[in-house]
């Protein structure tokens, strides 16, 4: 799934799902990423909110995992209104009710009106298809290929980070990974520190058959390290609901 294709296989007319029409749909498009062969077609053409282009059945495969990253994000579905990350963040990192407007799910609370984003899945998903949400920058709250140059010297603070496995940390329950992703020209690591034992070996044994190219995006409250670290910035990971793993479609 993608939001932006091409009209032609040139690859010299570029458009966004948002601005498609309802004649488009039965239209063949092709992927925005400049060396891959997929063929797209378009879903919810009616619907600028909903729009987005998905691979053809017929098609070849995508080259990379990020020419599909981008996913299908309904704004219907949620209240931008209500979006705070700080809050959500959180929330899905502690636990803990930081707002009397969430129930103990995440959500808006009943009587709300529409729910909010509540996982970090949501909200990459919504980070990949806007600029900007709810008067927050969302390449202040995601980390990915897309602002590499801004971050690849080092992440802080509370954000949701794009990268793929690497490898365990000798004798620790700590895992290295690849930021954005591999392979990437220039790709730095970034380290998890799990907070427990069970939580760690869930996580390894997820990825421990890995070939390094499955994305995942991790919530966390990241610092930068001392100098001459092999690492760009380091989290604590104390709640499954900070990992998300992606899958290629």
């Amino acid at each position: 799934m993608a939001y932006i294709a091409y009209r032609d296989n040139q690859k010299t007319i570029m458009i966004n799902a948002k601005d498609t029409t309802i004649s488009d749909i039965k239209k063949i498009f092709y992927c925005k990423t400049s060396d891959c062969n997929a063929r797209m077609g378009l879903v919810n053409g009616a619907d600028p909110n909903r729009a987005y282009f998905r691979r053809l059945p017929s098609s070849p495969k995508h080259c990379s995992i990020l020419c599909s990253a981008d996913g299908n994000f309904n704004p219907l579905q949620y209240d931008e209104s209500k979006f705070d990350f700080d809050v959500i963040a959180d929330k899905i990192m502690n636990g803990e009710i930081v707002s009397e407007n969430y129930n103990k799910f995440g959500e808006i609370a009943a009587g709300s009106g529409k729910k909010s984003l509540s996982s970090v899945y949501q909200i990459y998903l919504m980070c990949r298809k806007y600029e900007s949400y709810n008067g927050w920058n969302t390449g202040e709250i995601l980390a990915d290929e897309r602002n590499f140059r801004r971050y690849q010297s080092g992440i802080a603070g509370s954000k949701i980070v794009q990268c793929t496995p690497y490898h365990k940390i000798k004798d620790e329950y700590s895992y290295l990974m690849n930021y954005p992703l591999f392979p990437y020209k220039a790709g730095r690591y970034i380290r998890l520190d799990f907070a427990g034992e069970k939580l760690f070996w869930r996580f390894y044994n997820k990825v421990k058959t890995s070939n390094h190219k499955e994305l995942i995006i991790i919530l966390g409250k990241w610092e930068k390290p001392g100098d001459g670290a092999k690492y760009i910035a380091k989290c604590r990971i104390g709640r499954e609901r900070q990992i998300h793993f992606l899958k290629n479609e």
